[in-house]
């Protein structure tokens, strides 16, 4: 059984639709635990229809304002035990064959390193608040690379590779990923982070599996990537952030973090210019 993890804030808007796209999943066997983080509006109206509908759905009744992170640390600790756990935004729509395609995924990881904490995230489509194609690959979009960040610590405490609606982790992964350290910016980045701490795997898996929509409330949207020496104010922000979160996990102190942000720059810029040859 897989339990799939919502967080709900203000989410009337779409949230119908994603809740459509679980429930058409071709993989069955799922639970949904879903925690609202205080809305005003008619989210908690609309979860409840839907929990007559299917009773796979679960509210967890707990609806004090703690922010997108805290809130999924929470129904992490409090969905109970599972084979496997994935998280769940409440704006995108899933495609049919996403639990499946992430499933037979972590099933080949876990037979390729067995006992281990074990992450699989896929790619997504990027489109807008009417699901019109942005982008086709969040991750090209993005300038994101699997292939370099997800075996090096250090690197993907720089460049989170992991979307957190994408992911799918093992009961391994769940156990080296709480408590949260606090003070971290977002779940995706830190349970990543702790499982390979933890000796574990995070594996790419290239096929696109949701359609992740934009729109002016996104907590973490996509951004379009473009190296430009402009801008410093907001790369210092995206800095701290990184450093927050990978702090004391993975960088000693920031001088640390600074070597290692240094590394990665050399060592993307040099796979860009070959892989543009």
């Amino acid at each position: 059984m897989i339990a799939l993890l919502m967080s709900t804030y203000n989410g009337e808007r779409y949230l119908a639709e994603q809740l459509d796209s679980i429930i058409a999943q071709s993989y069955t066997d799922w639970r949904l635990f879903v925690r609202d983080d205080g809305s005003k509006d008619r989210t908690l109206k609309i979860l409840d229809e839907y929990v007559q509908k299917d009773t796979r759905i679960t509210i967890l009744r707990d609806t004090e304002n703690r922010g997108a992170c805290q809130s999924f640390e929470r129904l992490l600790e409090q969905c109970g035990e599972a084979d496997y756990y994935a998280f769940a935004d409440q704006d995108d729509v899933w495609m049919p064959d996403k639990l499946a395609v992430s499933l037979e995924a972590i099933r080949k990881a876990e037979k390729d390193f067995p006992n281990q904490a074990v992450v699989v995230h896929t790619d997504l489509q990027v489109v807008d608040e009417q699901l019109n194609e942005i982008a086709p690959s969040f991750w090209h979009y993005g300038g994101i690379v699997p292939e370099i960040l997800d075996a090096n610590i250090h690197y993907l405490a720089i460049c989170n590779s992991v979307t957190g609606c994408a992911m799918l982790m093992n009961r391994a992964a769940r156990k080296a990923a709480i408590p949260f350290l606090p003070g971290i910016f977002m779940h995706d980045a830190w349970v990543a982070l702790a499982v390979l701490k933890a000796g574990g795997r995070v594996v790419p898996i290239v096929q696109k599996t949701i359609l992740y929509r934009q729109h002016t409330q996104n907590v973490c949207g996509a951004q379009r990537y473009r190296f430009r020496v402009s801008n410093i104010r907001e790369k210092y922000r995206l800095a701290q952030r990184s450093y927050r979160t990978g702090h004391p996990l993975v960088f000693r102190n920031k001088m640390h973090f600074i070597w290692w942000k240094t590394v990665y720059f050399i060592v993307l810029h040099s796979y860009r210019i070959r892989h543009k040859a």
